[in-house]
């Protein structure tokens, strides 16, 4: 028996599928077979964050019944290394108009803590990504909202990269 792995996205997660081939099935699958799809999905929305499936059909077995009944596991993806390798690359070659400037914090947090966390990204942690966001600690809605304002200039960065490349 071979493995295949796909991914999907479902509610905001990136979701890995590693499908269990039987060895009679001759072309890979370009997606996931909805009866896999349905059940991580109620899985995710009952909290789980991984799992297996076993003998669950693929969409031929579901519409024509020639299709072949598949075995394998599921999980999310917790932490994406291309969600990673972008905000590096921005991090590394931003242009001045893709930086993290006060004016950009007072948008995102409002003047008083927009200065405060400036003052402390720029001259507190000299503007380590790693330290600011240890900063952050526990406060998911502030941490969230300077993830939020790097992923603006990450998006800058790219669409400057593809207009260069052209």
């Amino acid at each position: 028996m071979k493995t295949q792995r796909l991914t999907t996205y479902f509610f905001g997660h990136k979701v890995e599928v590693t499908l269990n081939v039987p060895d009679e099935h001759d072309k890979p699958y370009t997606s996931i077979p909805g009866s896999i799809t349905d059940d991580f999905s109620e899985r995710i929305e009952c909290g789980q964050r991984h799992g297996t499936f076993e003998n669950l059909p693929d969409d031929e077995l579901n519409k024509s019944g020639q299709g072949f009944a598949l075995s394998g596991s599921w999980r999310i993806v917790e932490i994406d290394y291309e969600k990673i390798s972008r905000v590096l690359a921005w991090d590394y070659n931003f242009a001045p108009g893709e930086a993290l400037t006060e004016e950009l914090f007072i948008r995102y947090f409002g003047g008083v803590m927009g200065r405060h966390y400036y003052e402390k990204w720029s001259l507190v942690y000299a503007h380590d990504l790693r330290r600011m966001l240890a900063y952050f600690g526990n406060d998911l809605r502030e941490g969230q909202r300077f993830c939020d304002m790097v992923a603006e200039q990450v998006a800058r960065y790219e669409q400057r990269q593809k207009q260069e490349s052209r």
